[in-house]
């Protein structure tokens, strides 16, 4: 248990820090984007996030990333939320795969939506995470996010697109 805590703080520590391919050779790309999704939870901020008992993460195509998820969340909070892993109700929801881009329709409002594909963010995605030179970086179009605003220190990390939200 020691060790999975110390390595989910390491993990969280190189993404955050934009550690390139070579100093997180030994992580996968599934595990430093589960930490990603994990860290990504904390710097939103639901407009309706008093009537949130929990936050609902789902992964819809990637049962990797989804396992990693639930062991670095497990008995985490955001805020005084505990984070739930789960298929249904989704305030964040992750799609890897294109062929499931139909997710996107009728989501409702506030459900933050973060892909691991090119082009997300022009298919009415909010967040992608796609590797480019060497490091997983997420790109962030304003215009598809709505019901929730993105914490200005993740937007300072993130490539911007879509103008001002």
């Amino acid at each position: 248990m020691l060790i999975n805590h110390l390595w989910a703080r390491t993990l969280i520590l190189l993404v955050v820090f934009g550690v390139s391919t070579p100093a997180w050779s030994k992580y996968t790309p599934e595990q430093v984007k589960a930490v990603y999704l994990y860290r990504i939870a904390t710097f939103i901020q639901w407009d309706q996030e008093l009537e949130m008992n929990r936050i609902n993460i789902c992964v819809a195509d990637d049962s990797e990333i989804q396992k990693i998820l639930v062991q670095i969340t497990r008995g985490k909070q955001v805020r005084n939320k505990p984070l739930n892993i789960t298929d249904a109700d989704c305030d964040v929801l992750y799609i890897s795969e294109r062929s499931n881009l139909n997710l996107l329709a009728g989501l409702p409002k506030g459900t933050v939506t973060i892909g691991g594909m090119e082009q997300f963010t022009n298919s009415g995605g909010a967040i992608e995470l796609v590797e480019k030179q060497g490091k997983i970086k997420p790109k962030v179009n304003l215009k598809n996010i709505s019901g929730y605003q993105l914490s200005s220190n993740f937007l300072r990390v993130a490539e911007i697109e879509g103008g001002k939200q």
